[in-house]
């Protein structure tokens, strides 16, 4: 059995010397890469373009519209065995017209100053989507960042009841060469060494899971390997409550993004409310054509030149009521879209208590798990020495090694938590792409 154990030992060993080829990769670079390659920031982004592309006066009535037109036409009768015509001969005809017309509304209601108003919000609106899908994003890299250290901060706990418990093995069969130990020990303590080994095993299989998390987001190939050189710190800020929701009304991406949508509703309300107003026009155009007639001996050309220019007037008189219909409907959805911003702005708040409780309390509990490693790790020296001088039995050791290796595992969970609260507040506050 020892021989298995020393084998088991040797892979651990390979395990842990193998993240030292890995490339460095600091938070900011996981951040900037993420920006880079991201795939749904890199959609949202395009989504974007179109929206700035859509953002000019050609997609409204403000601007005229040209147009030229040309054509060309060949009619051919046959009347040269037709006794009832009075030319009996073959008749040819054939002519080219050539133009241009403009079209422009002078007048609509003030519509195309508010349709020129929803481009620019819809652009803004586009914007604060992909504002937000980056801030998403963003701090989906950070906790995903973090959750591979707290992870590889667990398998060093691991890593280091392993090395305990392999040098006690080591002791125990020195002591029993002595005499003064028995194999029952030894096999206590070699089966301490399997079933934290198969605990290593399945937790390096959980960090692994988790840099492939971080690739996901990183747009990287799920087996490139990274060496997270960013230090792993609990964060110990004093937040203010009134300062922290002042900097949220002012700075929280997704209250802007309901505030445009508001906007965007009264902009709807005012374009429906511009076909209630008549609509002045100007039309202006001029053709041109060549023509050509053939029939028997007799031939002749002809040129033609055609302009004009008017205005019209065009008033809705009725049309089922689709206009007040129309109106009326874009007023509820004004209503709604204030509504749901002050939905909104109730459900920010309230996460923002939540998270600062939450964060307020963690911080403590962090400490407390903090200050529990230490002491068991104090604990666990002294069971050492106690062991050796044949003070406690190795089942009692065994226990103090598991109380410290609890103690390990739930400071890093605590410490996962701090810093998923603390994340999450500052994305609340708007300070996360910051």
């Amino acid at each position: 059995m020892s021989k298995h154990i020393w084998t088991l030992t040797a892979c651990l060993l390979l395990l842990f010397s193998s993240a030292q080829a890995q490339d460095g990769l600091t938070l900011e670079e996981a951040v900037a890469r993420s920006l880079e390659n991201n795939f749904d920031i890199r959609v949202a982004r395009l989504q974007q373009d179109i929206a700035e592309n859509n953002n000019t006066w050609g997609q409204t009535n403000a601007l005229p519209s040209i147009a030229a037109s040309a054509g060309y036409s060949l009619n051919i009768s046959d009347q040269s065995e037709n006794p009832t015509s009075f030319i009996q001969a073959k008749i040819q005809t054939e002519g080219i017209e050539y133009g241009a017309n403009l079209s422009w509304t002078l007048f609509d209601g003030l519509g195309m100053f508010a349709s020129k108003r929803q481009l620019e919000l819809l652009e803004a609106q586009s914007e604060g989507n992909a504002a937000l899908i980056i801030e998403n994003t963003v701090q989906a890299v950070t906790l995903a960042y973090f959750d591979a250290l707290i992870q590889q901060e667990k398998l060093e706990v691991l890593k280091d009841v392993i090395s305990l418990s392999r040098d006690q093995a080591e002791y125990a069969r020195q002591q029993k060469a002595l005499g003064a130990s028995t194999t029952f020990e030894i096999l206590q303590f070699e089966n301490a060494i399997i079933s934290d080994s198969s605990n290593y095993l399945l937790q390096d299989i959980a960090v692994r899971n988790t840099i492939r998390n971080l690739n996901l987001l990183m747009a990287e190939a799920p087996d490139t390997k990274w060496q997270l050189t960013t230090a792993l710190m609990a964060p110990d800020l004093p937040y203010d409550y009134d300062a922290l929701w002042n900097q949220v009304k002012n700075n929280n991406q997704s209250l802007r993004n309901q505030m445009i949508n508001r906007l965007l509703n009264e902009q709807e309300k005012r374009i429906a409310r511009a076909q209630l107003f008549p609509v002045l026009s100007f039309n202006a155009g001029i053709t041109e054509s060549d023509n050509q007639f053939e029939a028997g001996e007799l031939a002749a050309s002809g040129r033609t030149l055609n302009y004009f220019g008017s205005f019209s007037l065009q008033f809705n008189l009725f049309n089922g009521g689709k206009v007040r219909r129309a109106l009326k409907n874009a007023r509820i959805n004004e209503e709604i879209a204030q509504i749901s911003l002050n939905e909104q702005q109730l459900t920010v708040q309230q996460d923002l208590q939540n998270a600062y409780d939450l964060y307020t309390a963690q911080r403590t509990i962090y400490r407390l798990n903090q200050q529990n490693v230490e002491n068991q790790r104090r604990a666990l020296e002294i069971a050492e020495d106690r062991y050796a001088n044949r003070v406690i039995s190795s089942f009692d050791y065994r226990a103090q090694q598991m109380s410290y290796l609890n103690a390990g595992i739930a400071r890093a969970e605590a410490l996962q938590n701090l810093l998923s609260t603390h994340t999450t507040l500052v994305r609340l506050r708007g300070g996360l792409i910051k």
